[in-house]
């Protein structure tokens, strides 16, 4: 019988699988250009292994894994989607490219594949992954059925015989190579934590947070920021996207889905726009160079931007918008308008570096 706690992480840990559906069904319909290569042997690896995990039995996860690739997603879901993906992707592509020799810490970082993707043009940026000791084994074991990815991460590992939940939890949740790092561990039992393992505090830094804060409460929130901006000793910046409730009856709704499905987003209506989330991250956790959008805005459907204004450029804009017709133009807006991205950065010194590039997009609300 599982605990409260247990069913509680099972459903924080399920949002992953809704997250991994969006991308695959994004992806078939080639919103991404090129295609993701990798999300094929995640979903494969999700289909062998999720039935190891706590709260699943053989059919529990068969019908999760059917789900992953059968749901078909609305076209204003798989835009949202790539909108979503599109734009942190970018964000770390140009902190990459401003710093090189750098490092990416992502928290939560379940499913995604945005790490493969930048090791291989970028081999000398440290990139650590961290989530769930069960999510982390299953991409672990899909990165050791990859012969594309072992060569990338320079890594070799027989893949042991796993048939049980015995065997499943016995497998070393942990992946450590020269230049990436995925830790199975539990955010909320990391502040503070014991060095985190191939972490180098000289690099400047950027921290992901890709719906992953929100399910914390109010005080694991903060001191779950506050923990990993200060880790460092130049700059490290946090690039957070989530929902917010605007506090109108469409966040409301929202609210009250998640609410039905167990889940309790408790700092939603407490940071409900784009200005108390800038107030929060500078008065409460003294961060700097803070930026603020909507998805709305990096998708140019912000009533005050021109058709052309996204983050993406009108050519971009065509291109998707020939792949799936949307009409469905207020309905979209209003979805968009309550998901945001927000950056902010603490710098170890006056001498370190600030992140210039990221003044690269039109933002909706910043300060210094």
């Amino acid at each position: 019988m599982n605990s409260p706690q247990e069913k509680h992480d099972k459903l924080i840990r399920a949002t992953d699988l809704d997250a991994l559906s969006c991308r695959y069904n994004m992806n078939i319909k080639r919103y991404l250009n090129p295609p993701d290569e990798y999300i094929e042997d995640l979903m494969k690896s999700y289909s062998s292994y999720l039935q190891y995990c706590a709260g699943y039995t053989s059919l529990s996860s068969s019908r999760s894994s059917k789900s992953l690739s059968q749901d078909r997603k609305l076209p204003i879901i798989n835009r949202g989607t790539y909108f979503r993906t599109r734009a942190i992707s970018d964000v770390v592509d140009e902190f990459v490219r401003e710093f090189v020799n750098c490092q990416v810490i992502s928290l939560g970082s379940g499913s995604d594949t945005r790490a493969f993707s930048i090791l291989e043009k970028s081999p000398q940026v440290i990139y650590h992954e961290i989530d769930f000791a069960e999510t982390t084994r299953i991409k672990k074991l899909a990165i050791m059925k990859n012969r594309k990815l072992r060569s990338i991460l320079g890594v070799e590992e027989n893949v042991p015989e796993i048939n049980s939940k015995e065997s499943f939890a016995e497998y070393d949740p942990d992946l450590h190579c020269k230049n990436y790092h995925l830790h199975g561990n539990d955010l909320r039992n990391a502040n503070p934590g014991p060095k985190l393992k191939g972490f180098d505090p000289e690099l400047p830094t950027i921290v992901l947070s890709e719906c992953v804060l929100c399910y914390l409460s109010p005080e694991e929130y903060y001191s779950t920021i506050k923990y990993w901006t200060g880790l460092g000793k130049n700059v490290t910046g946090i690039l957070i996207y989530e929902p917010m409730s605007l506090k109108d009856p469409f966040g409301e709704t929202m609210y009250q889905n998640l609410q039905g499905r167990g889940l309790n987003l408790q700092t939603f209506d407490k940071y409900p726009d784009l200005e108390s989330r800038l107030q929060f991250l500078k008065s409460e956790c003294k961060l700097t160079k803070l930026r603020m959008t909507s998805l709305s805005n990096i998708g140019g459907y912000s009533k005050k931007q021109h058709a052309d204004g996204s983050w993406f450029g009108a050519k971009e804009l065509q291109r998707i918008n020939s792949l799936e017709f949307v009409d469905e133009i207020e309905e979209i807006r209003l979805l968009l308008d309550h998901y945001c991205l927000c950056y902010a950065e603490s710098r170890s010194s006056e001498k370190a570096p600030s992140f210039s590039g990221i003044d690269r997009w039109n933002w909706q609300l910043q300060d210094q």
